[in-house]
């Protein structure tokens, strides 16, 4: 390979397919080189057949790194686009006040159904303790079971 580095993936996929198209041009050439008709066949053959073995795990390594600089694009690619650095910071940061916003209306609108909860307990506790007679019955609607609790309550650390 070349002594420069690549700095784009592109480049980088550009070299390692130069390089696979190389190595198996190189194994094609050692595996049709023609034998000489005289002299030493034996060893003509050997050399064509040490450099096919060569250029063959040559290959795969190159495949290898084909397959390393897929997973690695993939895993880019999942983490989100594939941005230079500071590429889009005032995006992010609106993003982020967005998020902040959002937020902050979900704690008023869970807030507001708390309240609203309590006052209706406390409306009902009041209307059974005023039309019964029973000081027992009383007591036991009011101590009534809270609402179950949502998923989001739990996360908040909302009780």
């Amino acid at each position: 390979m070349n002594t420069k580095e690549p700095s784009s993936l592109m480049e980088r996929h550009n070299m390692i397919i130069a390089e696979i198209l190389k190595r198996f041009t190189n194994m094609v050439m050692a595996a049709t080189a023609p034998l000489p008709k005289e002299g030493n066949i034996v060893e003509k053959a050997a050399i064509n057949r040490m450099t096919m073995e060569n250029e063959s795990n040559a290959l795969i390594a190159e495949c290898e790194k084909l397959f390393a600089l897929n997973r690695e694009i993939k895993y880019l690619w999942m983490r989100g686009p594939l941005r230079q650095p500071g590429e889009d910071d005032g995006r992010e940061a609106a993003l982020d006040q967005k998020a902040q916003q959002v937020a902050g209306l979900y704690d008023r609108v869970l807030g507001m159904r708390d309240a609203a909860v309590s006052t209706q307990a406390a409306q009902r506790a009041q209307g059974a303790g005023v039309g019964s007679t029973s000081s027992a019955a009383a007591s036991t609607s009011a101590a009534a079971p809270p609402p179950p609790r949502s998923d989001a309550d739990a996360l908040n650390g909302n009780p």
